[in-house]
């Protein structure tokens, strides 16, 4: 498997690469190729350009989830599509109907969800709704929704709501997922995430029961853990956790804040990650 950062908060030094709070990634394994979000804008396209990936050959488009700074990019990935006269329907995958709710930003009075309507999605999309993991490769599993093995994780909600049967309620983004894939060992498990709503430790535990792997060889993607947001006690068992797993490479990024990045790299060997890594596993 390959993956290379399309876009993340920061730009690996020497790149000249655009960034901004958002995230995409490019995943090829074999002969399948996917685009992992779509960021925030169209700087995920200019990347893919100067980097000499193209967008139109991918199989399938998979959005983690719905908030803005993995999904608005969307609308200019269609303008795109459009644009060079795109032939062909890749696959989207999204792991549930909750995937579609309005979304709403109470304290900054902002839209957090998708907005490109459904039926927009369907005229370049062959549309599947997955919540069960799916393999797209013989070692490349999509996740689909996560199972919760602890206590800490996944418990607070967004300060954004969804609508939900015409009321808006709280949201702890259930249909979040990711990628991990399968070490031609068997006995490794490399993971791909996003923002990780539901939690990294909760993330590597299923990642590891879907795969059969006794150990995590690759973390890459967000933690979602923000001090403002969760509590330090979450941090602490996060830290413990990453601890214990003897994690070979650990890429932290995205939707993590530095208190919790500083903890996370303290806690186990870390390597820097940003718009424009590339990163293999055999």
């Amino acid at each position: 498997m390959k993956t290379t950062l399309l876009l993340e908060n920061n730009s690996l030094f020497g790149k000249y690469l655009n960034s901004e709070h958002g995230f995409s990634a490019w995943i090829e394994d074999g002969d399948i190729k996917i685009l992992y979000d779509c960021g925030f804008s169209d700087k995920f396209i200019h990347n893919a350009e100067a980097l000499d990936i193209d967008l139109r050959t991918a199989d399938y488009v998979v959005l983690s989830h719905s908030h803005r700074d993995h999904t608005w990019g969307l609308k200019y990935l269609l303008k795109y599509y459009r644009d060079t006269a795109m032939a062909r329907k890749p696959i989207m995958l999204v792991t549930m109907e909750d995937f579609f709710y309005k979304k709403y930003n109470f304290v900054k009075n902002q839209i957090s969800s998708i907005d490109v309507d459904r039926d927009v999605i369907e005229q370049y999309f062959d549309l599947r709704i997955t919540p069960d993991p799916l393999w797209l490769t013989d070692n490349l599993c999509y996740m689909g929704v996560n199972e919760l093995t602890n206590d800490f994780e996944h418990n607070v909600p967004q300060v954004s709501k969804k609508l939900k049967d015409g009321v808006y309620v709280d949201d702890v983004v259930d249909e979040d997922t990711q990628f991990a894939y399968k070490h031609k060992s068997g006995k490794e498990v490399s993971i791909v995430a996003g923002c990780a709503h539901y939690g990294i430790c909760n993330i590597m535990e299923y990642a590891k029961r879907l795969t059969g792997a006794s150990q995590v060889h690759t973390y890459l993607g967000g933690s979602h853990l923000r001090i403002d947001e969760v509590p330090q006690s979450q941090v602490d068992k996060t830290v413990d956790y990453v601890k214990q797993q003897h994690i070979k490479n650990f890429y932290i990024c995205h939707d993590t804040d530095l208190h919790c990045k500083l903890a996370l790299w303290n806690a186990t060997p870390s390597k820097e990650a940003g718009t424009g890594l590339v990163m293999e596993c055999e």
